[in-house]
């Protein structure tokens, strides 16, 4: 069993000294260990040692007690350790030198605020009781309580369902506030609107007391209603902050409008797709009839050929038969015409589409950035370090494809994504901590070529490629897949289960190695498929 490393002076006498060097940091291993029964004795010692020196920032600084009283604050569960550690910020706090007497009246009003909000009746009306009294008697207090957010305490309290007296709080698992405590709120407030002036940030409470004067208990509506007609003496109403609720309308009918008017747009689209298939099926029905009509003058034509061959001469009949062929050109002619019409008509495929190229330069003294030829985008390298830079293009909704080219000496880099939200920091490798939890990369030769890396994971199978090879990945937001290409070639490991928006990433080591973007592009569709002994690593 793991035993406490703190063993106290017998003697009782502790010089400064003694404390920094041996009785602090043993108190602080013990407060790190994995041992729960050495937390309570610890932190009771450290609040002793605190009290007995004042004033003393240097103790404090060089052990970082701060942060290691942030371990148990952080959790905000209701035990010894959090009680002790949050008293022994809250002590630290208030000896030091504060010039802001309203921030400094804080400490004073926050404990008493607390003890409203207990379960205890007893415990809470003393707390409310006794800020009253405080309330009363200084007018430093009274300030501090109107200008730090005890308008918004109760706010958010009163906000809160009413639990009933019968019931347990322990058996409460909603956010319920007992009777007690909203009504000790109130008389607070009623002794702050009283004995305090400029009594505006109280405006915020109005709304909620409205609604406590109509469906409260009948203790909180009488309390609700003396509030409401004091603060209506003042002068003050919930138009001093209504301001907000008109923005937010505002804001919301502007996001109303914008709907409506894509609506109108899809309806217009709809409209015009609809007309144009009836238009088509109209001049197919056309063309149709006319093809009808040639076949049937055709068969009139054919009854009086053989009528006139039986009647006229062979000349007469030749002339006839050279009429008809020149009508049943005129006809071919309409034809053809009104097929090049239907063609025109006809919905054109989606192509393929180039996307402007731009990169996000997390490091400006290590990559040098050039056009070519007003498309393409050329990575020159400046530093010998691991480094990596991204696309400003968010990929989300359809098939998107970067098509870059190395020429790094044999440190071929790498290429893969990067979650959207996650900005990459200067001198970063996607295989190092933490940035391999947002980052997916497939690498060339020199490090571990053809592997894919993503949260600690590789794994290998891929082409290793080397300089000037043509490297393509291919991301399909639609499946969730991130596919690479060598020369063409479909390698057979990928990245699936994508799920949020990403950009593409390249990464570089070398000094003097360039990369060369070909292409970024949207495809009308995928040009993966399946290949032999796939693999899969899970994003």
């Amino acid at each position: 069993m793991e035993e406490s490393t703190y063993r106290q002076d017998k003697t009782g006498t502790i010089g400064s000294m003694t404390v920094s060097d041996t009785i602090i940091p043993e108190l602080i291993k013990d407060l790190e260990s994995g041992n729960i029964n050495l937390h309570v004795p610890a932190l009771r010692r450290l609040l002793d040692i605190i009290l007995d020196h004042p004033g003393n920032n240097e103790l404090l600084l060089q052990n970082k007690i701060i942060s290691v009283m942030n371990k148990f604050a952080e959790n905000i569960i209701q035990n010894e350790e959090y009680a002790l550690s949050t008293t022994i910020v809250h002590l630290i706090g208030v000896r030091g030198i504060i010039e802001d007497k309203a921030i400094l009246a804080e400490a004073a009003t926050e404990p008493l605020i607390r003890m409203i909000h207990q379960c205890d009746e007893k415990m809470s009306k003393c707390g409310s009781k006794s800020l009253g009294e405080l309330i009363e008697e200084n007018e430093i207090i009274r300030h501090s309580l109107l200008s730090t957010g005890f308008a918004q305490i109760v706010l958010h309290t009163l906000s809160l369902g009413t639990q009933s007296q019968s019931s347990s709080s322990s058996s409460q698992k909603d956010l319920s506030v007992p009777i007690h405590v909203k009504n000790g709120l109130l008389d607070v407030l009623l002794k702050l609107m009283i004995t305090a002036e400029e009594l505006k940030a109280i405006s915020i409470l109005i709304p909620i007391l409205e609604q406590l004067k109509t469906n409260g208990e009948q203790e909180l509506k009488n309390k609700a209603k003396k509030l409401l007609n004091n603060l209506s003496a003042e002068g003050i109403s919930a138009s001093s902050s209504s301001s907000s609720k008109e923005k937010e309308e505002k804001i919301q009918q502007l996001l109303e409008t914008n709907k409506q008017k894509d609506e109108e747009i899809r309806r217009e689209r709809e409209e015009k797709e609809r007309f144009n298939q009836e238009l088509l099926r109209e001049l197919q029905e056309r063309l149709k009839e006319r093809q009808e009509k040639l076949k049937e003058r055709q068969e009139k034509l054919k009854e009086r050929q053989e009528k006139e061959k039986e009647k006229k001469r062979a000349n007469e009949a030749e002339s006839k038969i050279l009429i008809v062929e020149k009508e049943k050109n005129k006809l071919n002619q309409e034809i053809a015409k009104l097929k090049e019409e239907i063609l025109k008509l006809k919905p054109k495929p989606i192509q393929e589409g180039d996307f402007p190229i731009a990169i996000i330069n997390s490091d400006p003294t290590d990559f040098d950035f050039a056009d070519i030829d007003g498309k393409q985008k050329k990575i020159t390298k400046k530093l010998k370090k691991a480094n990596s830079v991204s696309l400003t293009q968010v990929l989300e909704n359809g098939t998107w494809e970067l098509e870059v080219q190395f020429s790094n000496g044999g440190e071929t880099g790498g290429i893969g994504i990067v979650k959207d939200a996650y900005a990459i920091p200067a001198g970063v490798s996607p295989r190092d901590s933490p940035h391999k939890d947002n980052m997916a990369v497939y690498t060339g030769y020199a490090m571990s070529g053809g592997t894919v890396f993503h949260k600690g994971n590789s794994i290998s199978g891929n082409k290793t490629f080397f300089d000037n090879q043509i490297i393509k990945a291919e991301y399909d937001s639609e499946k969730g897949t991130l596919i690479f290409f060598v020369n063409e070639v479909q390698q057979p490991v990928y990245v699936t289960g994508i799920k949020e928006k990403v950009r593409f990433i390249i990464y570089m080591y070398l000094s003097g190695a360039t990369c060369t973007i070909r292409s970024l592009k949207k495809l009308a569709t995928p040009t993966s498929g399946h290949v032999a002994n796939e693999k899969t690593l899970q994003w």
